[in-house]
């Protein structure tokens, strides 16, 4: 999955020790989505690899996110949901759609004009078969 939006906030790594006994660096960001209505999304990082892909980023900076949900049970037998972020790519790196040139129409290109007799009446419209 995926979604744009502006770095809002960029988490701070720590060290999380995990069920097995396995130490891991964690850190994250925080995006503000594009769209009408804006709203913080937090995603995940784990693993030094991961976590180097933050150095280059500054916020403000717009951004796609790609990512996968990841859901656990806790031990209270409620569900955690978190976003874990594969890939962070800025808009100036992703090249533009090229866009097709634009010709000039002519007169004898256009579909001809609807005429009294070609443009479809309302009982027409109604001649049903049920």
């Amino acid at each position: 999955m995926e979604i744009s939006g502006t770095i809002y906030k960029i988490l701070p790594t720590e060290v999380v020790s995990f069920n097995d006994g396995t130490q891991k660096t964690k850190g994250g960001l925080v995006i503000m989505r594009d769209g009408d209505f804006p709203k913080p999304v937090a995603f995940e990082m784990y693993g030094e690899d991961r976590l180097a892909m933050l150095a280059s980023l500054t916020i403000g900076m717009p951004v796609r996110v790609f990512f996968y949900a990841e859901s656990r049970e806790g031990k209270n037998g409620n569900y955690y949901t978190s976003l874990r972020c594969t890939n962070i790519m800025t808009l100036g790196q992703i090249t533009p759609v090229q866009q097709m040139p634009l010709t000039a129409v002519s007169a004898n290109t256009l579909p001809p004009a609807p005429t009294p007799n070609t443009i479809p009446t309302a009982e027409a419209e109604n001649d049903l078969p049920f």
